[in-house]
């Protein structure tokens, strides 16, 4: 997985951006609140005006106001709320949508019969499929109750029993709100046990027998295990290791191999498939073929990936003009001077006791075919950062294995050399300087191919975290989005019709996952790349079958109109794209479990950051619509 610039920020630096206050999400998150309590404020007034008058319109919305910050919220009472709570949570239980739980496990039993063991990364499918399940019926219930639960009360009177008793509009809304996230709760517990259980059986194998076992000349025994579920491994033993071996990694795991007294040999279960690694990344530096600093890689032209601008318009709002951010992998020539230099901090012997584990993916871009069957060869040096090239490792070559994690494990003690001298070299006595930095060198060592890396491609690795506990961030992931959704569908609830509510509250969750694609529009419309253009553009190109690269078709007039009118459709989207929360950064956390790393806390409070907002929001505005309808008059 490649992540985005802003992930490697702290909670503290996405909320205040110390350098760039005006692009920070607590700004930003005040400039959407305050737009959004002045656009209800005015469509209050429009409504009230046309319902009593202009002055008394305006009088309406004041005590609405007034009775909010005077009345209502400080006479909210707790326990009020969580008996409301309590009775939202038995009325969608009596509409029995804990079927959804058997409906998961039903769907886990019949998913056992068709995902492939066999496949190259078990792991990341089995974890992906469970996580995509949870989140599509969670989300898909949340959108359900919230939506039907307040119309439906409303229109069978139900609702009577409760707004004439001293219950305040605001002991409603957090009622309904915290009842049906209870709900989810309650559902979600056992769906994730259900799905650890599923992974982790769906995975457990074991090789029952040792084959074609050879003794080497220096004592090492070598082997290999039988054929299971498609794939088999090879092992050595030392003779100095007590009759302790491991295999090689097959599909991201491995098996303890035992010899014992009598010679024979017992295959432990698979471990390392169940991943939850923590990197340590470091700061990238590009040089070109004749050594000299580069701000960026070489661009080989077969990845754009065009990143969107995030909170754009909220931005632009603001004064705030941001460019785009670009996640492709940079890469550097082979057979020149061209190296990826990355610099790690916190290189002591305290996080990397028994040698410094360094894991890699790159990719490979190759200008002529050549040697297909060898692959592409690269080298990594160790170097200390403030003497360069005069104190630094001899290279380690290694072959690029493409869209995996390749783990490398650097030794402590390695030959290089220092100044003149060639001896050997400790890794935190002569190559890591005094703040505890080292820098890692990554090169092409086959002339005119390419390797390409990212910042977040290549990491140090000081330790991992439990897999169990990595996939509860990923439910709690899960969890937040659930919440968020809950809010919108009840804020909608409380002034639209149930089907119409959850259309509204559905339109909103799509619009979310679209941001992405909505900010890279804007990004090409800004920039003036012909892409084929925006919604009315496109279906003229269409019409007319003209490629999406050329100059549109038209007479000037017309198209300055159609770029025009273009531009007011792409903008508008983009101010409520924007609006709206980014699911897919919510979403991609699944994909951090999915590839074995850990997730991290900082992303995890920034969700919960933002869903806490969004759900201030939703309650604020249900409120606003709730005292309007007068429904106990």
């Amino acid at each position: 997985m490649t992540l985005q610039p802003e992930d490697f920020w702290s909670f503290y630096e996405w909320l205040v951006r110390p350098n760039a206050f005006l692009e920070s999400a607590l700004l930003q998150g005040v400039v959407l609140f305050v737009l959004a309590i002045v656009l209800g404020l005015i469509i209050g007034y429009m409504v009230s005006a046309a319902r009593y008058g202009p002055s008394e319109g305006f009088y309406a919305v004041a005590r609405t106001v007034r009775d909010l910050i005077r009345f209502d919220l400080p006479g909210t009472s707790a326990r009020r709320v969580m008996a409301l709570a309590r009775l939202a949570f038995k009325e969608a239980i009596r509409r029995k949508v804990l079927f959804v739980v058997g409906l998961f496990v039903v769907g886990l039993l019949l998913a056992g019969w068709y995902l492939n063991p066999e496949s190259d990364d078990p792991a990341r499918l089995y974890i992906s499929f469970v996580l995509t399940a949870t989140n599509y019926l969670i989300l898909a219930l949340a959108l359900f109750i919230s939506a039907f639960s307040l119309p439906a009360d409303i229109k069978s009177k139900t609702i009577y029993t409760i707004v004439t008793k001293p219950v305040r509009p605001t002991e409603i809304v957090l009622g309904r709100m915290l009842g049906f996230v209870a709900v989810g709760t309650v559902m979600m517990v056992p769906m994730g046990l259900a799905s650890y259980l599923f992974v982790t059986r769906g995975l457990r194998h074991t090789h029952l027998e040792v084959t074609d076992v050879r003794e080497l000349s220096n004592g090492r025994l070598e082997g290999e295990t039988d054929y299971i579920r498609g794939h088999k491994h090879t092992f050595s033993i030392d003779p100095d290791s007590g009759g302790l071996g491991l295999t090689d990694m097959v599909r991201g795991h491995r098996h303890v191999v035992t010899q014992a007294d009598d010679d024979t040999f017992t295959i432990g279960p698979a471990t390392g498939a169940l991943r939850a690694r923590i990197p340590s990344y470091g700061e990238v530096q590009f040089y070109d073929r004749q050594g000299d600093r580069k701000d960026a890689g070489i661009d080989v032209g077969n990845e754009k990936v065009q990143e969107g601008y995030g909170s754009a318009g909220i931005a632009r709002l603001v004064g705030v003009t941001q460019g785009p951010r670009r996640a492709e992998h940079g890469y550097i020539e082979g057979g020149t001077l061209g190296v990826a230099e990355f610099t790690f901090s916190n290189v002591t012997p305290e996080r990397y006791p028994d040698g410094l584990p360094l894991d890699m993916s790159i990719r490979a871009y190759r200008s002529f075919k050549g040697d297909i069957v060898t692959g592409i060869r690269g080298s990594i040096t160790m170097k200390h950062p403030g003497k360069g090239t005069a104190v630094s490792s001899n290279p380690i070559t290694f072959i690029v294995d493409e869209y995996t994690v390749d783990e490398k494990l650097l030794p402590i003690n390695i030959e290089g050399t220092d100044g003149n001298e060639t001896r050997m070299l400790n890794v935190f006595d002569d190559l890591v300087d005094e703040n505890g930095q080292l820098m890692i060198q990554i090169r092409c060592l086959d002339r005119s191919q390419y390797l390409g890396v990212t910042k977040s491609g290549v990491y140090l690795r000081p330790g991992e975290n439990s897999f169990a506990w990595n996939l509860t961030k990923a439910y709690i992931s899960i969890w937040l989005q659930m919440t968020m959704i809950i809010a919108f569908g009840v804020m909608f609830s409380t002034f639209l019709s149930g089907p119409v509510a959850m259309v509204a509250t559905a339109v909103c969750v799509l619009l979310g996952f679209s941001a992405e694609q909505v900010y890279d529009t804007r990004y090409y419309i800004d920039s003036g790349i012909e892409r084929g253009g925006g919604p009315i553009e496109s279906v003229v190109r269409i019409l007319k079958q003209d490629a999406m690269t050329t100059q549109l078709d038209v007479d000037a007039l017309a198209g300055k109109v159609i770029k025009a009118v273009d531009a007011g459709i792409v903008y508008t989207l983009d101010a409520i794209a924007t609006a709206l929360p980014n699911l897919p950064k919510m979403v991609s956390t699944a994909e951090y479990a999915a590839s074995g790393f850990d997730i991290f806390g900082a992303l995890l409070a920034r969700h919960a950051a933002a869903t806490l907002g969004y759900c201030i929001l939703a309650f604020v505005v249900s409120y606003f619509f709730l005292k309007s309808r007068e429904i106990a008059a």
